[in-house]
């Protein structure tokens, strides 16, 4: 069995986030077997980054333990990694590679496969300088009038920037898919609620409960890199809503790793509405909330409302379901346990709030000859509770937004409401 030390790098003092996080990240690889220890580096050396007498005692170790796999919380230069790599005789793997292999195992569609092959493919090609230990250009030319031809940095370079073009055209073509189904459900005014949050909060666990499916959840880090879009199911609801689950955020992430997941993330744009989910009972909750906070600002979010969804209630003592409320009697916390199913009736209470309020209903009248024109429409919505006709005129008892009714009447003049 492989062993491998898992080694937290500090500053100047221990962050005990960062150093159960790292622990975490490590455990998500499915990696059991590791030894883990701290160790306080004030003034990296340019060429380990450990210093002498550190470097020295980590080869002890590695050669009495057989150690051959190094996790290390933080990303180093390359010509650092490789020259420990070459040193202990050992493979390395960095906080970036970490996450990549992390997302590698939990990319279940071809849109997420894509994402996490365009996550490597750019990080790999910022870490191409000094990556070959030999400057030999490969020959040019004829025969005996040969000169020198590319080196092999610049082949790499040029295959990789192949790639990447490739990955982002097949991107595009689901990115265009993604919208094109998002005008339609515009059209027909569906609207959407995201969920965000930090990583292991409990999103997916919540959205197969809204929506009675059954995706991947797991108590890991990033046990969902791709968006999924179900119908919130709830039979007092007559009004379509979707509820859309995305990637956990986690401190640090990548710059990479968020541009590759920009079609992702950028879902989260398009919604009326946002649960931002938070573990209630980690006790380092509100840190996580700034972190979300701040990648929802970096994706610029600003005038979508936002509802914290306080999970996990049933791990913390005397904590019960509830809605908080502002001054101005808006929800704006909600506490529930998505795990224990307790509280849920009050998000229900919550998107009645938001989504239903100005929805009525109305009796309307249509020549039976013309209802075709109409009937599609309205089933979409949801909007028809019931319907009978007398073989002049279809009658139909509906639900609408009082706007979108307005809307309707002015567009189909034929269409009559009955008081």
């Amino acid at each position: 069995m492989k062993k491998k030390l898992a080694i937290f790098i500090y500053n100047k003092y221990i962050n005990i986030i960062e150093k159960k996080e790292f622990k975490k990240l490590v455990l998500s690889l499915n990696i059991k077997n590791f030894k883990y220890i701290s160790l306080k580096i004030i003034k990296p050396n340019n060429k380990f980054f450990f210093g002498k007498g550190k470097i020295f005692e980590l080869k002890k170790i590695f050669f009495e333990k057989k150690y051959n796999l190094l996790l290390i919380n933080i990303d180093l230069k390359y010509s650092q990694e490789n020259n420990i790599q070459k040193f202990l005789n050992c493979k390395l793997l960095n906080r970036t590679n970490i996450i990549l292999n992390i997302f590698k195992n939990r990319a279940n569609t071809n849109y997420g496969k894509l994402q996490v092959n365009l996550a490597y493919l750019k990080y790999l090609s910022t870490r191409l300088k000094n990556r070959w230990t030999h400057l030999e250009r490969q020959k040019g030319g004829l025969k005996f009038i040969s000169g020198p031809g590319e080196k092999q940095i610049e082949i790499d370079k040029r295959i990789i920037r192949k790639k990447i073009k490739i990955i982002n055209l097949k991107l595009k073509k689901n990115i265009f898919q993604r919208n094109k189904s998002e005008k339609l459900r515009n059209k027909f005014n569906i609207p959407k609620i995201s969920l965000v949050g930090y990583t292991n909060s409990g999103k997916s666990t919540l959205f197969n409960l809204l929506t009675n499916n059954n995706n991947y959840c797991k108590n890991n880090f990033f046990s969902t890199l791709d968006t999924y879009i179900k119908k919130i199911i709830f039979f007092k609801f007559k009004y379509n809503i979707l509820l859309s689950d995305t990637i956990g955020f986690i401190r640090n992430l990548p710059k990479n790793i968020k541009k590759a997941f920009k079609g992702t993330l950028d879902e989260i744009n398009k919604s009326k509405l946002i649960f931002h989910v938070v573990d209630a009972s980690n006790i380092y909750f509100n840190e996580n909330i700034n972190i979300v906070n701040n990648i929802l600002y970096d994706i610029n979010i600003f005038n979508i409302p936002i509802i914290l969804i306080m999970n996990k209630i049933d791990k913390i003592k005397n904590c019960n379901k509830k809605i908080d409320f502002d001054l101005y009697k808006n929800p704006y916390k909600i506490w529930i346990s998505a795990k224990k199913n307790i509280g849920i009736n009050l998000i229900y209470d919550v998107i009645n709030f938001y989504f239903f309020n100005s929805i009525k209903n109305y009796k309307i009248m249509i020549p039976i000859n013309l209802v075709y024109k109409i009937k599609k429409k309205l089933y979409i919505n949801n909007s028809i509770i019931n319907e009978w006709n007398d073989n002049i005129y279809c009658y139909m008892n509906i639900i609408l937004k009082k706007k979108i009714f307005l809307n309707l009447i002015k567009k189909y003049s034929f269409i009559k409401k009955i008081n």
